[in-house]
């Protein structure tokens, strides 16, 4: 699967099932664009009408970003990420003052 081998021993079997999925999904997502990306430039230049792009493509990853509404719950999780993410842990040495 590639990635973090360092850590695959130290990661429980459900974070690996979690990985693996996103991956996947990752992956399926690029196989789409690609497809969509070959079967445009092989027809649009004979199309006499050019057709909807969700109908080209089905999916949730034609629906723009910004149509989607987070939930409470997912706005709190992700600004509790950055705040971890950007504060700097205090060494017991240090001294306020």
């Amino acid at each position: 699967m590639g990635g973090w081998p360092e850590q695959f021993f130290s990661i429980t079997p459900r974070l690996y099932a979690v990985v693996a999925e996103g991956r996947a999904n990752a992956e399926g997502r690029r196989f789409r664009l690609t497809a969509w990306h070959a079967h445009t430039v092989a027809s649009l230049d004979r199309a006499r009408r050019i057709p909807l792009l969700s109908k080209l493509i089905g999916g949730q990853d034609v629906i723009r970003r910004s149509t989607v509404k987070q939930s409470t719950e997912e706005l709190m999780s992700i600004a509790r990420r950055w705040t971890a993410a950007l504060v700097k842990p205090r060494r017991p040495d240090d001294h306020a003052g």
